[in-house]
């Protein structure tokens, strides 16, 4: 018996490229039928949606785990959020999960979208979110959301409702990476959830970081779920594992390269280039070595072993996220 099923927690993770919702469904009954427990998808800004994705998935499945993984509370307003999760849960019967990140700095920006105060914004959100879901009308008032006289399924100026709101015990994940929002997400999250080019090093460390967040707010950790997403792949990394490597490691969190060992004159190098030349050349400068301390690639027994470094450090949820490879059969092996 494979990894799949012999162990709860295996979960696997789309984006919006380079995948059609067609081909996202398929890959979600599949994972089911190999025994997957949660099914993930990132909304990752300006390809498709993670909402309709899994609103189709939650329709063609009927046991996995459906999460958002994530989205933002600056891109959907938390009350949208919580009702868009409700409707997500009543499709699924009751297999809703969210994931709340705070998004991307530069292309929330891009859109036009202000990009302010993410801490507090995360921790505003998850209030109004979670009380909504719990059936509360929610009468907030924050510095970055609010809501005045909110509860789920009414509406002051539509008649045709059908029934008060149902409480609906939805996890919420806080997407996390620096310091301040890990300690966030052990105060406030039902889990926590790390982004894929996290380490298994990495990944020891910041849960260090969640459990002192949850103790000082007297939770207990142990409950809490930890997600971490791994690149995946059967056979070696090809140039786009390492393109996005460059700019989501090197770029974005170069600590979790040089907490591996790797020399910060190599990583300011890989910066500097994608910075004047571009992701492809960057792309190059990612070594098979660096590759290798930050995704799960090779023969299904090393995507295995990989998998379970990650569990013995403290990610109670690996999630899986095929890049560059044949979905079907990664998923067929690991399961």
């Amino acid at each position: 018996m494979g990894l799949g099923r012999a162990k709860s927690g295996l979960g696997v993770g789309f984006t919006g490229a380079p995948y059609g919702v067609r081909e996202v469904v398929r890959f979600a009954k599949l994972a089911e039928r190999e025994g997957f427990s949660s099914f993930w998808f990132a909304e990752d800004y300006f390809l498709r949606d993670a909402i309709s994705n899994i609103a189709c998935v939650a329709l063609s499945t009927g046991r996995i785990k459906i999460s958002t993984g994530v989205i933002n509370p600056f891109t959907r307003n938390p009350a949208l959020i919580a009702q868009t999760v409700a409707t997500i849960g009543e499709l699924s019967r009751g297999r809703a999960r969210l994931a709340l990140g705070t998004g991307v700095r530069p292309l929330l920006e891009s859109a036009g979208i202000e990009f302010v105060r993410p801490l507090e914004a995360m921790k505003e959100a998850v209030e109004i979110i979670r009380r909504l879901l719990n059936g509360e009308r929610v009468d907030y008032l924050g510095r970055t959301f609010s809501a005045r006289g909110v509860k789920l399924w009414e509406n002051p100026y539509f008649a045709l409702l059908d029934g008060p709101f149902k409480p609906s015990k939805v996890p919420i994940y806080v997407a996390a990476i620096g310091p301040k929002m890990l300690e966030l997400a052990g105060a406030i999250g039902d889990g926590v959830l790390f982004t894929a080019g996290f380490g298994v090093e990495s990944a020891r460390e910041a849960i260090s970081r969640v459990r002192a967040g949850a103790e000082k707010k007297g939770r207990s950790f142990a409950e809490m779920a930890v997600g971490n997403y791994i690149i995946a792949c059967l056979g070696k990394p090809a140039r786009g594992i390492r393109g996005f490597l460059a700019f989501d490691v090197a770029y974005a969190r170069p600590e979790n390269l040089t907490s591996l060992g790797v020399p910060e004159s190599e990583v300011a190098q890989i910066r500097s280039t994608l910075e004047r030349k571009g992701i492809g050349e960057a792309a190059r400068l990612i070594t098979r070595d660096v590759a290798d301390l930050l995704i799960a690639c090779g023969t299904k027994g090393e995507i295995q072993r990989r998998v379970e470094e990650y569990r013995k450090a403290g990610v109670s949820e690996p999630i899986l996220l095929p890049m560059e490879t044949d979905v079907a059969a990664l998923m067929r092996g690991v399961s």
